[in-house]
């Protein structure tokens, strides 16, 4: 122990040290403690102990019950019993506001959605179109993406119909493509858009949104049938077959598919094929009329006509208005020549549903089989009154074309057709533009698909002749007409046999000398027509060959009222005398403009020889010979030449003016032209006006003012004439000048000839019925004029009929004299004021009256 004394002793002695500091902190810590309980003590003591002040009552306070939120689903059943639309919409999004994590919140939008479309419907309903767009648009917005099955189909799938079949096209697809992009995930919801966009034709889209619904469930028949059959809405009839093909392996029991091929089969001319599958159809299910109706058409198709012929009487004596069958079936007639089966069938078809187009056109064709042209034309234009596609067109122009109506032939076709680089264009269904190299082609693909007819009923000839006159109408519409293919045109479409060839050959010989171009053709063209006058007078409706040109301004104008020209039959000597004068007055013409006046002089003295008198081609001849005339030298024959169509027309303020102008030359000065003609129906006319004193009036006097240089149109003056003053008078009904816009013959009304009937009898009769072609007649106000055929039963004389307007002022009424007819009569109805309203025409015989009636708009 020794040897660590010193340092044992330190360092116990600075233990213990230690030691004692630890005491002595842990003991202050207790004090310290302990102070502090004593003292929290005595303060709880002191405050128990201390007497409490009485305090202050506070004044009553008024108990507010705090708000208790509504539960989700009270809230929810309380909007969606609104009755209010409107109100419903604010209710339903208020609770999408204040349960934005709803389960509910789908279901909600849906509502809404629901309740924009009462309100679409409600505004359709009162024809407030915009607004009702308006709310549809809104609805299909705020649609949820999915859209329930329900709302769908309840109200969203029928939004862009409402819209686009009530005129709102363009806001109707905007919506659609709101609607694609919404249910692009549902296969049945994308091919009802699909069946919308078919639904207006719209082939293109609605093969894009099949092709879509494809892509995400390849196993779909029902979009290969949608393809299918947007296809052939596009006339893609081979597309078509395919699309139905593979939809029918995908779904073998699927009778739909099997119709679609069984049609497109038909179209393609696999008529056995088309009976296969038609016979398994009904194998399946029996009285399945699409089918049995197809079925019966193949069956002519594949050559089977007895058997087609028996199942046809079976079907229509259990459905005899079955229009399909009856008009496919007079279609096919029509297409083998067979006129009388195919007028008969096609009539009932109309009898039983005139909407079909497609039994006007079977009609028409029977018609023309019958030769029966003008009666074809009629039935085209009832055909247009249910719709408009190149091939109703087509036909239009076939039933003129053999009615000899040349010119309205050839302004239909230029309207929908037109040729390019040797290929024939138009739209097909108004909407493809499809190219062919003849018309058989390029209008067959509308045939194939609407009715799925493989043969057509038309034939090369007509087509072929149908793409000249369309090639000839162009070419001479050109700025600059090209007179050798003119002339080369002119020779094809005059080319054959044919009776109606000596027609064709005036109307082409007509066209080039109105163009005043190919003249030496024009002398070819006559000359050859003369020895084709008496064949030409044995065809079908020979009044409307002879006269159709004519007639061509007045049936324009009936055709844009709805109206129709019928053409009487007339005498055959009156027809072959107009068209000798034709010949006559066309070539004499030719020689005017190749200015050869002597053969000039000599042809029209022809004409004017043989046209009957005071007839329009008389007029149009003797004015022409007037010119003639004039350029020989000869003014004062030239004079009288005038005199003479003035005197047989009537007032007009033109030739007044040219003749004038002759006069004056011939003689020196104007005196004893009144004698001759009458009075000047251009001379001014003086109406007293009140004017403001403060003002002078702008209007012009007579005396200053003037017309732009008068020319005698389509006859050039004799010499170069200079600027006429021509005031303007008010028309009266007894002086109503004629329009003078160019026209082929602006200065010759057209006139309709009538012959009597062949009973005519004689002696008194006591009581008649006076017969009328219109009896209701609507003309434009301020000059519209049209002619009417007044005549009596039983063939009577009508001398001494006289015709009265209850308002003279506003529509007069005149007869157009014809030499040696009795029988019959033509008044012409013009109205001459502004004045719109209904009138009165009276006619009247000692035994008889007939009143018609005039609405003028």
């Amino acid at each position: 122990m020794r040897g660590y004394g010193g340092q044992s002793r330190k360092a116990i002695s600075w233990y213990y040290f230690y030691i004692s500091g630890e005491y002595l902190r842990v003991f202050m810590r207790s004090l310290t403690t302990i102070f502090l309980f004593l003292l929290l003590s005595l303060s709880a003591f002191s405050q128990t102990a201390k007497p409490k002040p009485t305090p202050l009552k506070p004044k009553p306070k008024p108990t507010v019950t705090p708000t208790k939120k509504p539960d989700e689903k009270t809230a929810f059943d309380k909007a969606v019993a609104i009755e209010s639309a409107a109100e419903r919409i604010k209710a339903l999004q208020k609770f999408n506001e204040t349960y934005p994590k709803s389960a509910r919140r789908g279901e909600a939008l849906e509502l809404i959605a629901t309740a924009r479309g009462e309100l679409g419907n409600e505004k359709i309903d009162s024809k407030d179109l915009d607004a009702a767009a308006a709310f549809f648009k809104a609805a299909v917005t705020d649609a949820p993406k999915p859209i329930g099955d329900k709302l769908w189909a309840d109200t969203l799938s029928k939004v862009g119909a409402n819209l686009y079949f009530r005129g709102k096209r363009s806001e109707a697809i905007e919506i659609v493509k709101i609607l694609e992009d919404k249910a692009d995930a549902n296969a049945a919801q994308m091919l009802e858009i699909a069946a919308f966009y078919m639904s207006i034709e719209n082939g293109s889209e609605a093969k894009r949104i099949a092709a879509k619904v494809i892509a995400f469930a390849p196993n779909s028949a029902a979009a290969y049938q949608t393809l299918g059959l947007a296809n052939r809405i596009d006339f893609q009839l081979e597309d078509a077959a395919v699309a139905y093909a593979k939809a029918l392996e995908l779904e073998p029991d699927s009778l739909t598919a099997r119709r679609g091929l069984a049609e497109m089969d038909r179209a393609a001319g696999k008529a056995d094929e088309a009976v296969t599958l038609y016979r398994e159809i009904l194998a399946k299910e029996a009285d399945n009329v699409p089918a049995q109706t197809g079925l019966i058409l193949a069956l002519f198709d594949a050559g089977k006509r007895a058997d087609a012929e028996t199942e046809l009487a079976k079907s229509l004596e259990v459905n005899p208005g079955n229009v399909i069958l009856l008009a496919s079936a007079a279609y096919w007639y029509a297409a083998n020549k067979e006129g009388e089966k195919a007028v008969d069938l096609a009539a009932k078809a109309i009898a039983a549903d005139p909407r079909f187009i497609w039994s006007h056109l079977a009609l028409a064709r029977g018609l023309l089989i019958q030769r029966r042209p003008a009666d074809a034309e009629k039935a085209m234009l009832g055909a247009r009154q249910y719709g408009n596609f190149p091939t109703v067109e087509y036909e239009m122009a076939s039933a003129r074309l053999a009615a000899g109506y040349y010119r309205e032939a050839a302004d239909v076709l230029v309207r929908n057709f037109s040729i390019k680089d040797g290929l024939l264009q138009t739209k097909l269904g108004g909407r493809i533009t499809r190219e062919a190299k003849n018309f058989s082609e390029l209008i067959g693909y509308e045939r194939r698909a609407s009715i799925f007819a493989p043969t057509a009923a038309d034939d090369p000839e007509n087509a072929a002749r149908l793409t000249t006159l369309l090639e000839l109408k162009q070419t001479l519409d050109a700025a600059q007409p090209n007179p050798e293919a003119a002339a080369k045109l002119a020779d094809e479409f005059v080319r054959g046999e044919d009776k109606m060839r000596v027609h064709r050959q005036i109307f082409a010989a007509s066209q080039l000398l109105e163009k005043k171009i190919a003249l030496g053709k024009v002398l070819e063209l006559t000359k050859a027509a003369a020895g084709g006058v008496d064949a030409g007078l044995d065809v079908p409706n020979a009044s409307v060959a002879v006269m159709g040109s004519e007639l061509y301004d007045a049936r324009g104008l009936a055709a844009s009222k709805g109206e129709y020209i019928q053409v009487p039959e007339v005498p055959r000597a009156t027809l072959s005398s107009i068209l000798r004068g034709q010949i006559e007055e066309i070539s004499g013409w030719a020689a005017f403009q190749m200015e050869n006046p002597a053969d000039a002089v000599l042809r029209l003295k022809r004409a004017v020889g043989v046209l009957p008198v005071d007839s329009a081609w008389w007029r149009s001849s003797m004015w022409r010979l007037g010119a003639a005339l004039s350029l020989a030298g000869k003014d004062a024959e030239a004079l009288d030449a005038y005199v003479k169509v003035y005197k047989s027309g009537g007032p007009d303020v033109i030739r007044y003016t040219f003749i004038e102008a002759l006069y004056k030359r011939v003689n020196g000065n104007t005196a004893g032209l009144e004698e001759k003609i009458g009075p000047n129906p251009a001379a001014p006319v003086v109406v007293e006006t009140p004017t403001p004193k403060t003002e002078p009036s702008a209007s012009p006097t007579p005396e200053t003012t003037s017309t732009p240089e008068v020319k005698a149109e389509p006859t050039p003056a004799p010499e170069e004439t200079k600027p006429v003053v021509v005031p303007t008078p008010s028309p009266t009904p007894e002086e109503t000048p004629k329009p003078s816009e160019e026209k082929p013959k602006e200065l010759f009304p057209p006139v309709i000839i009538t012959i009597p009937t062949s009973a005519e009898t004689a002696g008194d009769i006591k009581r008649c019925t006076i017969t009328v072609s219109e009896e209701i007649v609507t003309l434009a106000s301020r000059g519209g004029d049209l002619a009417v055929i007044i005549g009596v039963e039983g063939g009577s004389d009508l001398d001494g009929i006289k015709a009265t307007s209850t308002s003279p002022d506003d529509v007069t009424v005149r007869r157009e004299v014809i030499a040696a007819v009795k029988s019959r009569a033509i008044f012409v109805l013009r109205s001459i004021s502004a004045k719109a309203g209904t009138y009165q025409v009276s006619f009247e015989l000692p035994c008889g009256k007939k009143d018609i009636i005039v609405n003028v708009k």
